[in-house]
């Protein structure tokens, strides 16, 4: 059965039968934090998919993927009209079979176009962004355009964000060994995009969200000698400069599951509603990176002093051999307040997409999970990536608040909107439906399976 077909049947049946899993007396008492899923798409081809983004008004989402040998498609635009139906509008290819596509975003003050990284896999592989047209000018929705492509200096565009009000972008140039972190660009005119400034601290910055709230930029500095959480200050959009920096090079490394580490900073999130940020960790192999409550103003902590007052694992981390890379470390994660509740989810890897209950930010507690197609055993594996042959492998989870609903991209599974509530969670440990998520299919499957797929 030709591979994306299998998948969205297994899917749909996967998804019909999980809402009968229902609640227990038990489960009243539950922590608050549950999710459950809505609908789910993917599409003919077969990259691997990384970052998932929603269209300010929730119309649209975007998926950026890796070329694999099976596809050389970089970006898929997904209609959410029917957020129980979502359907695959386009599948753009990359520039070419040796450029990767790491992140996606859409304008945030004109409809009809998105952002896409570059990033190179080898000698003729291109480093930069794109600007893609489906409505703006000439192009649409299953015709889209390339009206745009800005080079970037060092090794192309990892990650990048928007700033809410003003026709800018914030790009990350991935590179320990220079020394700006930052690069800003003028995209007043999208088919023209300028690079404007470059800004420090040096090292390897990884991701970045602008803070309308506070009018900064939290970046993450995942390796070189910035390593760290550093805030931005905005008040000239187009130069940023540096406010804090959280270093971690003096602080402890992750030695057990359970107790926070500071290794490879890999995401800095802003709580929209309280003086908080979530900052994840990413690591390969070995103790996991989890998420870390930072206090910026809630407490005794600031924007110039953040002080870390509260940790959390992914709820079944375990550490990871070299055939498990990534597995059960944290990725990108979302921050929702709903009905006096404060809830974190998180796309990560193979933990699925979970949810963590971070209304006392001292004590986050992670609560249910949803396998994003965890069941499905029979998938075509993608080779020579670092995804695994069968789902979940999420890569990111980030929530729509017009219409609140979360959209997790899984690198092998592809797009899913899921409903996340302050209800209580269900299931044994508040895990939820045994239904969402089966640990123990997933683990007896995992290192024989990921060996023979990868030939190692």
């Amino acid at each position: 059965m030709n591979r994306r077909r299998f998948l969205a049947t297994a899917g749909a049946a996967l998804s019909l039968s999980l809402p009968i899993a229902g609640c227990s007396a038990a489960d009243e008492d539950g922590e608050p934090g549950r999710i459950d899923p809505r609908g789910h798409t993917l599409g003919n081809e077969s990259p691997m998919y990384t970052f998932g983004h929603a269209s300010d008004d929730g119309r649209w989402g975007v998926l950026g993927s890796f070329p694999t040998a099976e596809s050389d498609v970089a970006s898929t635009l997904v209609d959410l009209s029917e957020l129980d139906e979502p359907t695959v509008t386009h599948e753009l290819e990359s520039a070419n079979p040796e450029t990767r596509s790491n992140d996606v975003k859409f304008d945030a003050l004109r409809e009809g176009l998105y952002y896409r990284s570059q990033e190179a896999d080898g000698a003729n592989g291109q480093e930069g962004l794109e600007v893609i047209d489906f409505g703006w000018a000439e192009g649409t929705p299953t015709e889209p355009e390339r009206i745009a492509r800005l080079e970037t200096p060092n090794t192309g565009v990892h990650k990048l964000t928007t700033h809410p009000e003003e026709p800018v972008l914030y790009l990350v140039d991935l590179d320990p060994n220079v020394d700006v972190g930052v690069i800003t660009v003028d995209v007043g005119d999208p088919a023209a995009p300028e690079l404007v400034d470059a800004v420090g601290p040096a090292g390897g910055c990884h991701d970045l969200e602008y803070d309308p709230v506070r009018e900064v930029l939290h970046a993450a500095y995942i390796m070189g000698p910035g390593e760290g959480y550093v805030v931005y200050d905005v008040d000239d959009p187009l130069r940023p400069t540096v406010r804090s920096h959280f270093e971690y090079a003096d602080r402890p490394d992750y030695e057990a599951v359970g107790e926070p580490g500071f290794e490879l900073c890999h995401q800095a999130h802003p709580d929209p509603e309280r003086d908080l940020v979530i900052v994840g960790d990413e690591v390969e192999t070995g103790v996991p990176g989890g998420k870390h409550v930072l206090d910026i103003g809630w407490d005794e902590g600031s924007l110039d002093d953040p002080e870390p007052i509260g940790f959390t694992h992914a709820p079944d981390a375990r550490e990871m051999d070299s055939s498990e890379a990534f597995w059960w470390t944290t990725h990108f994660h979302d921050l929702v307040h709903t009905d006096d509740e404060a809830l974190l989810v998180d796309g990560g890897y193979r933990q699925g997409a979970w949810v963590a209950n971070v209304t006392d930010p001292t004590n986050p507690v992670p609560t249910e999970r949803f396998g994003t197609l965890g069941g499905v055993d029979e998938v075509e594996a993608l080779e020579e990536t670092v995804a695994p042959s069968t789902p979940p492998f999420a890569w990111s989870a980030v929530y729509n608040d017009e219409r609140e609903f979360v959209l997790a991209s899984d690198s092998v599974s592809g797009a899913h909107v899921l409903e996340l509530s302050a209800e209580p969670a269900r299931g044994e440990d508040n895990a939820g439906p045994v239904d969402h998520y089966d640990l123990e299919s997933i683990r007896s499957d995992d290192a024989e399976a990921i060996n023979d797929a990868h030939d190692r």
